[in-house]
């Protein structure tokens, strides 16, 4: 079954208004590695028969809609279901259509507006600008940021999606990137945290693919773990074969050293390029314990990230163009934190 996603909006009868639906398609489909069809379902081309023609002409027999739509009403209830049906009526009944739920009152969505209107500088009724408490404990601000993050994403969301570890490690990454909507983007094998926090008990070394994530890591919390951060891309012989061979510097270091971290942790969170080579060699036999995979960018990010959720070295990634070394670093703070038996954040 080959499967098409398609993202639904109202539509406007002015062409600029609609552009928005295109963008928000894209967006979405950064972070979700696949391609992702905007269709307007009311005004505006192209329609939601148009959409579905050119998905079946692909081979496409499953189709998710995505409704680009707040609340629910008479379209999500009944006209978006009978048309769905009418079209599917054209090609037999063979299709299989999925229709995920609307945005509603999403705690992110609520965040989102909570911005504006801080943007805006409006006052509360006592005549304060409404600005959080100024905080200059470090527990307390880490408290704080704790419970801002716990109320825009919502208690449903790390209790049904990342509960555990996995929720203190997510928790880790809001933080540093000041983002919860990157919440949503987090992806972990299911033995990822096992697995690391077992080798980082036992000392693991970690191979990083740029300076600013060795340099963000806790030292002192890893060298109470017996372990060591290192990173090869200013190493001559790396420099060397990258400048003879046209390669960069992160690629040719996994490369050169892959003896160094099989069987330890790569954290990749700057090149796309090291982690396609990580996957790469993985593949031929040389498995690290864990990849952590946040690499950041518009050439390769995205995809090789998408590579990475689907092999089966344990791994934890942040899927689409975003990500970083702030991602990654974040991600190796939480787990030597928890391997202390502290929390993620």
């Amino acid at each position: 079954m080959k499967t098409g996603i398609l993202l639904l909006g109202h539509g406007s009868r002015r062409e600029a208004a609609n552009r928005g639906l295109e963008r928000l398609a894209g967006l979405v489909q950064a972070g979700l590695g696949v391609r992702v069809l905007p269709a307007f379902f009311q005004f505006g081309r192209p329609s939601l028969p148009d959409v579905v023609e050119h998905l079946v002409g692909e081979g496409v027999d499953e189709i998710v809609v995505v409704p680009a739509f707040l609340f629910p009403g008479m379209h999500l209830e009944h006209d978006v279901p009978e048309a769905l049906e009418e079209i599917n009526a054209r090609y037999g009944y063979r299709l299989k259509f999925k229709i995920t739920p609307c945005v509603g009152a999403d705690p992110r969505l609520a965040e989102i507006l909570l911005e504006r209107i801080r943007s805006a500088g409006v006052l509360s009724p006592d005549g304060a600008q409404t600005f959080g408490p100024e905080l200059t404990d470090p527990d307390a601000i880490t408290s704080h940021s704790r419970c801002l993050i716990e109320a825009s994403l919502g208690e449903d969301f790390f209790r049904e999606r990342f509960s555990g570890a996995e929720g203190e490690v997510v928790r880790r990454v809001v933080h540093a990137m000041g983002n919860p909507s990157v919440a949503g983007l987090m992806r972990f094998h299911p033995e990822a945290l096992e697995v690391g926090l077992s080798a980082l008990k036992k000392g693991a070394l970690l191979f990083t693919d740029v300076r600013m994530v060795k340099i963000g890591i806790n030292r002192s919390g890893l060298r109470e773990l017996g372990g060591r951060a290192v990173c090869l891309i200013h190493h001559p012989r790396v420099c060397r074969i990258a400048r003879e061979e046209g390669l960069t510097r992160a690629l040719v270091a996994v490369r050169c050293y892959q003896d160094l971290w099989r069987g330890q942790i790569v954290v990749v969170g700057n090149a796309p390029t090291a982690l396609s080579e990580v996957l790469r060699l993985s593949a031929r036999g040389v498995r690290p314990a864990l990849i952590i995979g946040t690499p950041v960018g518009f050439v390769g990010a995205a995809e090789v990230k998408a590579r990475l959720a689907n092999q089966d070295v344990p791994y934890i990634t942040l899927l689409g163009n975003q990500g970083g070394s702030t991602a990654a670093v974040a991600v190796v703070n939480a787990m030597i934190s928890l391997a202390r038996g502290g929390a993620g954040l």
